[in-house]
């Protein structure tokens, strides 16, 4: 009988989320797929002054052929001669000025966030520039709360609630309900925190919760909720606040052209793939509808590995078994451009812009505890439950406690069933010590990583909470690679810019914001960098054997470069204007 009602839970949820599929197509705004010449079946070969190939049995070509999507050969006009008499092609010089690198890979962000995050007004303590959109640098509270009081009163009140993404405790000073209510106590206000984990809300919009259902009283001793100052923070916000703000949030009606702006921006850096790596963490129907109604069109130019959140589905399915049931089923739901490969993801510690990372002894300088997003012994129990049915393991953790927690289970694991090429991967990796970097080589573990979390916050840090020794081994990648563990970059967007080769630079200079250097041993080189948003990210999504290089038999995904990476090295890196992207051998220009 119970595995019947899980079966009904499960049908139930695929059912909603297919049902959600062709819902209204959202109106394309750039980076729109075009033909690159020819017809089906006949080959159409791109010439480019150089081809970085990321292979390293042919580094470099000036020619590759396309047919149907995929590449057939690579190297020079005349070495694709063969290719050229089987059939129809097409010679295409439009690249014969550019650089074409194989297509940039995001391997962790969350499009729904970055979605939501443009539909609010930034005030951020760094200046950001998006797609020539610019929001600049914020600091200090009295700074902070000017900005506020303008955007505010320049908003227009037509939404339920005014909605700002940016503030952070450690820029901008305290913030509190109380505050809030001093720039309005009857206008709902939201405050997200930069960290993404955490928001503020003023007693209107606490009356809001109240309406929706989510009383003071069901928040009484919750351990992440302070009703009386108005602040949620990690679970007390992802799982106590958000599903009460989700029909608003996640409404197409106003969420739609944030996520076709978030593919855009994707394109505009040169980005072909995408890791989602916590889907289902609100509404997974409605996560999935929304995806599907812009990322999932067969014009988009950008695909999505979904990563199913598995902590979130065993509570909005009402238990593990029904999370578990459902996850196993995802397959059947791919799709070209949104699909699922093996992989879920779990959470351990909290957020690195909150300072809520687990940190071992001496801990932080003022005293303050990390938080847990899940308990060692339920991470253990469902880390135990996917690894023995074969699935990747994609854990996010911040803290050397949170890692080692983490890896103490990868350990536990390994021994109680031993899995070749498990592939179980760290994720944003923001504090460690050279020891922790030992043991992930020894585990055979894989790390994603936030290269930006030095450059943004690395300064600070090491003034507050962690002290100058410790904020040098922020992001440290040099001792990973030299044991030979693979490591890719991401910017878990919008905790970094979605610009891979921004993050590659951050990861060779480890420069902060000042323009100071910390741990300077812990650079990554430049191949290894191109390698961290290219194959080695490639690799840690499983999917290696399509993308990731320029070579016969994988998926044609170009990105389109005006300079040589190889030629600028790490003083022009983050300066090269990206044209746009070949996606599957079609043409998609980026939006300017």
């Amino acid at each position: 009988m119970k595995i019947n009602i899980i079966g009904l839970v499960v049908t139930a949820a695929v059912a909603l989320t297919i049902s959600l599929l062709p819902v209204m197509p959202v109106l394309a705004q750039g980076g729109t797929l075009k033909p690159a010449s020819g017809n089906p079946g006949e080959i159409t070969v791109f010439v480019a002054r150089k081809i970085i190939t990321m292979d390293p049995t042919r580094p470099q070509a000036t020619a590759v052929a396309v047919r149907d999507g995929r590449i057939v050969g690579v190297g020079s006009l005349e070495d694709l001669a063969p290719w050229l008499k089987s059939g129809p092609y097409t010679v295409n010089r439009q690249f014969s000025d550019k650089v074409l690198m194989p297509g940039f890979i995001e391997p962790h962000m969350h499009p729904m966030l970055g979605a939501l995050g443009f539909g609010a007004k930034w005030i951020t303590p760094e200046p950001w520039d998006i797609m020539g959109e610019k929001t600049p640098a914020t600091v200090g509270h009295d700074a902070y709360m000017r900005a506020l009081k303008a955007a505010f009163e320049a908003a227009p009140k037509s939404e339920p609630m005014f909605l700002t993404w940016g503030y952070s405790q450690l820029f901008h000073g305290e913030m509190s309900r109380a505050i809030l209510d001093t720039v309005s106590d009857t206008y709902p206000i939201l405050v997200w925190h930069r960290s993404d984990h955490e928001a503020y809300f003023n007693t209107a919009m606490l009356k809001y919760l109240e309406a929706k259902g989510l009383t003071e009283e069901k928040t009484r001793g919750n351990p992440q909720i302070d009703w009386q100052k108005g602040h949620f923070w990690e679970d007390g916000f992802f799982k106590v606040a958000v599903p009460y703000l989700a029909d608003y949030m996640l409404a197409p009606a106003r969420v739609d052209a944030g996520y076709a702006r978030a593919r855009d921006y994707l394109n505009y850096n040169g980005i072909t793939t995408v890791a989602d790596m916590a889907d289902g963490s609100i509404d997974w129907a409605l996560e999935l509808g929304a995806l599907t109604r812009s990322f999932g069109r067969d014009d988009s130019p950008i695909r999505v590995r979904l990563t199913p959140d598995v902590g979130t589905l065993a509570i909005s399915l009402k238990g593990d078994d029904a999370a578990f049931a459902f996850v196993g089923e995802l397959d059947k739901m791919n799709t070209p451009r949104l699909f699922t490969n093996g992989a879920v993801k779990l959470f351990a510690d909290g957020a690195m812009f909150s300072q809520a990372m687990q940190m071992l002894p001496p801990g932080y300088i003022d005293g303050h505890q990390g938080e847990w997003l899940t308990q060692p012994a339920p991470f253990e129990a469902m880390a135990r439950r996917y690894w023995n049915a074969g699935y990747r393991i994609h854990a996010h953790t911040n803290g050397d406690g949170g890692a080692k927690m983490v890896l103490d289970v990868l350990e536990k694991l390994e021994r109680e069933t031993p899995r070749i090429d498990h592939r179980f991967t760290i994720e944003h990796y923001g504090y460690a010590t050279d020891e922790i970097s030992h043991r992930i080589a020894t585990l055979g573990a894989l790390v994603s990583a936030n290269p930006y979390y030095l450059y943004d916050l690395g300064d600070k840090y090491a003034e507050v909470g962690l002290g100058a020794d410790r904020a040098a081994r922020i992001a440290p990648l040099g001792g990973l690679v030299r044991r030979g563990v693979p490591v890719a970059l991401h910017s878990d967007f919008s905790m970094a810019p979605a610009a891979p080769l921004l993050l590659a630079w951050a990861a060779m200079t480890r420069q902060t914001q000042s323009g100071k250097v910390f741990g300077p041993q812990e650079r990554l080189t430049l191949d290894q960098a191109m390698r961290a948003i290219t194959i080695d990210a490639a690799y840690i999504l499983q999917l290696e054997d399509r993308l990731g290089s320029i070579e016969a038999g994988k998926t044609a995904d170009f990105t389109v470069l005006e300079q040589d990476p190889y030629q600028v090295g790490a003083a022009g890196l983050r300066q090269i204007k990206i044209w746009g992207t070949v996606f599957e051998g079609r043409v998609a220009q980026a939006r300017r």
